[in-house]
């Protein structure tokens, strides 16, 4: 019976010692908690990225629920969708140095104004991130913009992640690919890093798609 209680006694002076220690050293486990993160989650492979389906998982009704005060009319081909372009609805966007825009079929790149903003913001966080680790920066690739309900039939007929009421279709929602060089590992983790950084402070919605080797965006 002694011996019970003095394993007891034993025991709980263990865990107050434990928690004395964990308040004292809160701040050095914190930092180790965040690097394990970074190195679980953010993986410096070129062709994936261990843990974005964890953390970049927003469905279709997320996407969607964007566009409930905002979005273009679906246009019905892309000389109609131009007419966007023409009239000050959609911006067109060109490669620059903060990004690329990789040559399109199903899509013309293009996006409402608050689409823009965010690409612009979304390379700002980038850029502050690689000034503060002394790396250059890489620009990251746009690989798809707004589309047209032509364009959305004829990729439902050979790609699983195309749905007829695609968000692509209302102006605010890009696929940015998160294929960097092997020897921009790090300018993509810090990319990475960026998109998570917005998306927590509620500025879009991100799906991350591994068949296509992308993140689906809608900006809000």
């Amino acid at each position: 019976m002694k011996s019970k209680h003095f394993l007891l006694l034993v025991l709980g002076l263990l865990i107050v010692l434990m928690l004395i220690f964990g308040f004292i050293f809160r701040k050095k486990l914190r930092m180790k908690v965040k690097r394990l993160f970074h190195k679980t989650y953010f993986s410096n492979n070129d062709d994936s990225c261990t843990g974005c389906a964890m953390f970049f998982q927003d469905g279709i009704s997320a996407h969607q629920s964007a566009y409930r005060k905002e979005g273009i009319r679906p246009a019905k081909d892309f000389v109609q969708l131009r007419q966007f372009i023409n009239n000050g609805t959609l911006i067109e966007i060109k490669s620059c140095k903060f990004y690329e825009v990789e040559p399109m079929d199903a899509s013309l790149p293009c996006l409402l104004p608050k689409g823009v903003d965010f690409i612009n913001g979304l390379a700002l966080e980038y850029n502050t991130l690689c000034n503060q680790k002394n790396l250059a920066y890489v620009p990251f690739r746009i690989t798809s913009a707004t589309r047209t309900t032509q364009s959305v039939k004829q990729l439902m007929e050979g790609n699983e992640n195309a749905i007829k009421n695609s968000p692509h279709l209302l102006g605010k929602t890009m696929d940015i690919s998160y294929i960097f060089n092997k020897n921009d590992s790090l300018q993509k983790e810090l990319f990475i890093q960026a998109l998570s950084n917005l998306k927590k402070k509620g500025l879009c919605y991100v799906k991350y798609e591994v068949n296509r080797k992308c993140f689906h965006i809608t900006c809000r």
